[in-house]
């Protein structure tokens, strides 16, 4: 895994075809400020879920992993 600024996304997405934007931050966390990035599918997984939905990732699918301040 690598951060990537948040000035490189776009390019990024546009090269990695039809990315994942997984929305790891709580859903009230969601409803306070949706994110969305054009071609990109999204899913909101709390990080608190990820280790009992790994099996819903498609690990070929380029992702983008985002939360509120980065820490998660």
């Amino acid at each position: 895994m690598k951060q990537l600024p948040v000035t490189d996304v776009a390019q990024w997405a546009a090269e990695a075809g039809t990315p994942l934007l997984l929305d790891v931050r709580e859903p009230w966390e969601v409803q306070l400020a949706a994110i969305r990035i054009p071609g990109a599918a999204s899913l909101n997984l709390p990080m608190g879920q990820i280790p009992q939905r790994l099996g819903e990732l498609d690990p070929a699918q380029p992702i983008l992993c985002i939360c509120h301040h980065g820490m998660r």
